[in-house]
């Protein structure tokens, strides 16, 4: 059976011994926090940003890039529904309410003409979601944001090598957010993330408060020097991994329909298609191919987070979505043949 991701196949033998390399200099030196600022340096150059601020998780950059903006009880954020839940809970965490707009149904990213009618008084950041490798219309929504003076926020845990115009993706507003779970693009080898910026009140603000804040209460938000120093082994080989996923996705763009932006130079850390039936097609292709779901019901739809919203793209969009088997070394051909023969 084709699984739906295989890390030995990332993990590849010559990236694997420079995994097991960085991790014994880690342990020989002895100093296992407070070390991320080489891995901090390598990111920011990547990605084109003055600062990168290293942190535990996606979710830990989100809620500390939401705090350094002074987002509080009462603010409202402006954000989608289709996503992971993650990104609805960190602006919870402060007391603020997420405000959602529907997806655009042929990039399932933000659609950028239903802010206007979102915006209140009470909006004080716009949290676009770039989904499945590919990104939002950022060019129509910073246009709304400049117009409206609102500082945006940019989720980009799914959007590592993504870029609009050749930009990258975290780089458009205030600040940007990634998540380097062990399933992201660039993945570390357990939990991490960061924050991207090129303010420089916003750097110092998330380096002191992912540390125990000295006037705040603060977090214990730090990213662990062995992930860090995995992230650096795998940032290294991550545009071999992106040329690979890109080449798999140009064979299944001739049989589906891709889902992409104008001007974005996609990184297909999911490759998503719509099904008529979709529990039938995973039930057809199990013990072939493993299909999954992202994500099968919107965060206002999920216990915890229930609002009282209709959004129709995006609950058309989450009731019809499976994503295929995408990374270095999968057999495109027999994932194309097995979902083609099932799909309805």
């Amino acid at each position: 059976m084709i699984p739906f991701y295989n890390f030995k196949e990332i993990h590849r033998p010559k990236v694997e011994q420079e995994l097991i390399e960085s991790a014994m200099d880690v342990i020989v030196s002895g100093n296992y926090v407070f070390g991320t600022y080489k891995f901090e340096e390598d990111f920011a150059d990547y990605v084109g940003s003055k600062y990168c601020v290293a942190v535990s998780s996606g979710t830990s950059a989100l809620h500390l890039g939401l705090k350094s903006l002074g987002i509080g009880p009462g603010d409202e954020v402006i954000t989608v529904s289709h996503t992971f839940k993650a990104t609805i809970a960190a602006i919870k965490y402060l007391g603020a309410t997420p405000v959602y707009v529907d997806i655009n149904p042929h990039t399932f990213c933000m659609d950028a003409t239903k802010i206007q009618k979102a915006i209140t008084p009470n909006t004080k950041c716009i949290l676009p979601v770039h989904l499945y490798g590919n990104m939002a219309n950022m060019e129509g929504i910073c246009a709304i944001a400049e117009a409206h003076n609102i500082p945006i926020i940019e989720d980009c845990s799914q959007a590592h090598g993504s870029t609009f115009k050749e930009k990258h993706a975290g780089t458009f507003g205030k600040l940007g957010t990634f998540s380097f779970y062990p399933g992201k693009g660039l993945g570390a080898l357990g939990d991490a993330g960061c924050i991207v910026t090129d303010d420089p009140d916003i750097y110092e603000y998330a380096c002191e408060a992912r540390s125990w804040h000295e006037t705040e209460v603060g977090f214990n938000y730090r990213m662990s020097n062995i992930q860090a120093e995995f992230l650096r082994v795998k940032l290294k080989h991550f545009d071999e991994v992106l040329e690979s996923k890109r080449e798999i996705a140009s064979f299944y763009n001739k049989f589906f329909n891709d889902v992409y932006t104008k001007n974005v130079q996609h990184s297909y850390h999911i490759y998503p298609v719509l099904s008529n039936d979709r529990d039938s097609l995973i039930a057809k292709c199990k013990g072939k191919v493993e299909l999954k779901m992202h994500y099968p019901k919107p965060v206002h739809k999920t216990p915890g987070h229930i609002a009282p919203y209709h959004l129709p793209v995006t609950e058309m969009i989450s009731s019809s979505q499976v994503s295929l088997p995408i990374y270095p070394g999968v057999e495109w051909q027999e994932v194309i043949n097995t979902v083609m023969e099932h799909n309805t």
